[in-house]
């Protein structure tokens, strides 16, 4: 199955803008952005769960029924056949998280997602192991500001895929940051999620004119099996 851009956007001129590359597995990346609880279970004090339960309950129904069990079966084929990972976690280091850009600062007093919170760890379900990176930041994008462009090079990197959330926001801005920086930029579509649906086609379509491309994971999978 393939996330089609030309479907959601027929007017503009792919064929003169649209990136276009082969996964080659060895030089390829698993990014698994911010699945951590305090991004995803929204319920209880969250804002969002208060004033939109609407949204926060589908959102968190994509995540539980189609962005975690596609996720894990990335993780499987890239801990089977050892190819590299790096987890991001989106947290404030501090309980007050005035260290943050003043759009980032939280809007209530945190209760949760701030350093030793077990709340901001990666979800277990996907839990990084030993031989995989683990980045912690403050911003967007996880090469803002962190070592992670450095160690992909170090392991002989140059593509990457993007999976987590927001699809709009971190997995976005990770995916930008990674075109900008020269990797070959792929965002599995079907192992993503934004809040809605609109928001979520937008960032597909921002990142398919120009950064790079949109698959679906068993598309993905594919194309890394065949050069595995």
């Amino acid at each position: 199955m393939t996330w089609n851009p030309k479907q959601y956007d027929p007017e503009w001129p792919f064929e003169l803008t649209e990136t276009t590359f082969t996964l080659s597995p060895v030089h390829t990346a698993l990014l698994v952005i911010d699945l951590q609880p305090c991004q995803i279970m929204l319920s209880g004090n969250n804002l969002l769960h208060q004033k939109h339960p609407h949204i926060a309950e589908a959102f968190t129904g994509r995540v539980e029924s189609l962005v975690m069990p596609n996720t894990v079966k990335l993780l499987d084929f890239f801990r089977k056949h050892q190819l590299k990972i790096a987890f991001s976690r989106n947290l404030y280091n501090t309980s007050t998280g005035q260290e943050a850009t003043q759009r980032l600062k939280p809007r209530v007093p945190l209760t949760g997602g701030y350093r030793g919170c077990p709340d901001h760890d990666v979800d277990p379900r996907l839990s990084p192991q030993d031989d995989e990176l683990l980045v912690d930041k403050l911003t967007s994008s996880s090469f803002n500001c962190t070592f992670l462009d450095h160690a992909l090079r170090n392991m002989g990197i140059s593509a990457v895929v993007v999976v987590g959330v927001l699809s709009d926001m971190c997995v976005l801005g990770t995916a930008r940051g990674a075109a900008e920086l020269g990797y070959d930029t792929i965002i599995c579509e079907d192992a993503c999620a934004t809040f809605t649906e609109t928001a979520h086609i937008q960032a597909m379509l921002m990142h398919a004119r120009k950064f790079g491309r949109i698959g679906q994971v068993d598309e993905i999978l594919n194309e890394l099996s065949q050069h595995a």
